[in-house]
């Protein structure tokens, strides 16, 4: 492997459209050519990032991920990768955040290991708002963003670090279980907790209850899907556990600030 090429701030693979420095936060949209690769590269700062359209292969030490459209990724500082196959129109947002902006906050960079938390639903966690912001960008977007910012790296249960076994289980259990009809004690029995433990300490872990976090997975994996466009909106709320599309599209505008419709358009 040759010598990394080192991004600074601001700086990314790819072709950048638009960006926006707000406070401690740079946020863009790069683009890329089909069939693009990208020399081996890594990050100074954390960032995050959705893809909007597109997707590449992405390819870490020994390890190569699918990235597809719709879906919300973690890079920690340091990390060397490469991005070959871009498909046709890759369009990819991008959340930075300086190292000042988790000293101001007293915050800790999010660990190395969300990068590989593809249980986590960064998306439902609060990067598809603030992807919003981004392109709605008036003058509250600054206080939106900084307060989305810290919602997502200290709620985010991979960044805790002081949880008991039993909770760290949660993500991966809900993520494997999402679509199936699960009542208070099975799913406490799937964690190895009493069911008064899950409940009495669940909300503490996770900032939301356990039928919440159940939605934002639900709709985690319907961004991908809406970003496709192989299925109707109807279609997307039934292979994600709606009862119907006007179910899907009022926990979609709850979660992330927009109505389906309005995402796909981004």
């Amino acid at each position: 492997m040759p010598d990394p090429v080192v991004f600074s701030k601001g700086c990314y693979v790819g072709s950048k459209v638009r960006e926006r420095t707000i406070g401690y936060i740079t946020s863009s949209e790069t683009v890329f050519p089909e069939n693009y690769t990208s020399d081996w590269h890594c990050h100074e700062h954390p960032h995050f990032s959705h893809i909007l359209s597109g997707g590449s292969q992405e390819i870490r030490e020994k390890k190569a991920d699918q990235q597809m459209a719709g879906t919300g990724l973690y890079y920690y500082p340091g990390i060397i990768h490469q991005n070959v196959h871009y498909r046709p129109g890759t369009r990819i947002f991008n959340l930075e955040i300086d190292d000042a902006f988790f000293k101001a906050y007293n915050l800790a960079i999010p660990p190395e290991s969300l990068m590989h938390e593809s249980n986590t639903a960064l998306n439902a966690g609060g990067l598809a708002r603030i992807l919003k912001e981004h392109y709605y960008n008036d003058a509250c977007s600054q206080l939106s963003i900084d307060q989305l910012c810290i919602s997502l790296i200290d709620t985010n249960p991979a960044v805790e670090k002081h949880y008991p076994g039993w909770a760290k289980q949660i993500p991966v259990v809900l993520n494997d279980l999402w679509d199936q009809p699960l009542s208070l004690a099975d799913f406490a029995a799937q964690v190895g907790v009493h069911p008064v433990t899950l409940s009495k300490y669940f909300t503490r872990y996770f900032s939301c209850t356990l039928g919440e976090y159940f939605r934002k997975i639900k709709i985690e994996k319907a961004l991908p899907l809406i970003r496709s466009n192989q299925f109707s909106l109807t279609e997307i709320a039934y292979k994600c556990g709606f009862a119907d599309q006007a179910h899907f599209t009022k926990t979609f505008q709850q979660l992330i600030g927009m109505l389906p419709k309005q995402y796909k358009k981004i």
